[in-house]
């Protein structure tokens, strides 16, 4: 579903009505797969604010940086982030002017990577439920569902908790979803097979502090990866 032309003629509006200061959504990367956050200031600026699905990152983490009043491009887990800062009182409620985007998932990137084995993509497109990749000398066709990133495959709020404006219709929520059967495996295994687990997944660890930065809600004073007592990591 495309939401450009909603969110372009929304966020024109609130600049020109002076609405909002800001606008934070998304542009388009130089990068196929790749779109990067952006703030807005001005109506000329608008054109440029994009959303498909590879605007995975959760912009909520930017406002309480961010000064006067804000209109945010925001999909239903990035809605319920935004709740919880309010309720930390990080911002205040009448601060924001949320942008909702009913959303059917984020796709992964590197799912698409490893599937075409090597083949380098020069453009990768949405076209409905399915992605589209295309490269000098080959065409690559994925079903979106294949293709979602892990949390959105099993996300039963697709659609923003809170909101202003709603950029399109609603989508219907996923029902009877297995969300834990990941926790059912790490519950069944043993005591040192867990160890051996949990090992694995720090392993890779070369302490770049991304998992940091990635935090849905961070504004903690000292956070818990830069202490060293207890020593985390």
């Amino acid at each position: 579903m495309n939401y450009n032309s909603k969110i372009r003629e929304t966020a024109r509006r609130l600049l020109i009505e002076r609405q909002v200061d800001t606008v934070l959504g998304f542009k388009k990367g130089t990068l196929p797969m790749r779109c990067q956050p952006v703030l807005i200031t001005t109506p000329e600026e608008v054109d440029t604010l994009h959303w498909d699905s590879f605007c995975w990152v959760n912009l909520a983490n930017y406002l309480p940086k961010l000064q006067g009043r804000i209109a945010i491009v925001a999909k239903g887990c990035d809605a319920r982030n935004i709740v919880v800062h309010i309720l930390e009182n990080q911002i205040r409620r009448d601060q924001v002017f949320i942008l909702g985007i009913p959303c059917k998932g984020m796709v992964d990137g590197r799912k698409i990577v490893k599937a075409l084995n090597g083949k380098e993509p020069l453009d990768v497109l949405e076209d409905g439920d399915r992605i589209l990749a295309k490269g000098s000398d080959f065409e690559q066709s994925f079903a979106k569902a294949e293709v979602l990133q892990d949390n959105c495959a099993i996300c039963v709020h697709r659609n923003p908790v809170i909101y202003d404006e709603l950029m399109g219709d609603a989508v219907p929520e996923q029902e009877h979803i297995d969300r834990h059967a990941d926790v059912r495996e790490l519950e069944a295994m043993s005591a040192d097979e867990r160890w051996e687990y949990f090992e694995g997944l720090v392993a890779p660890c070369i302490r770049c502090y991304a998992c940091r930065d990635a935090c849905p809600l961070c504004y903690c004073p000292t956070c818990f990866v830069d202490e060293s007592r207890p020593q985390w990591l």
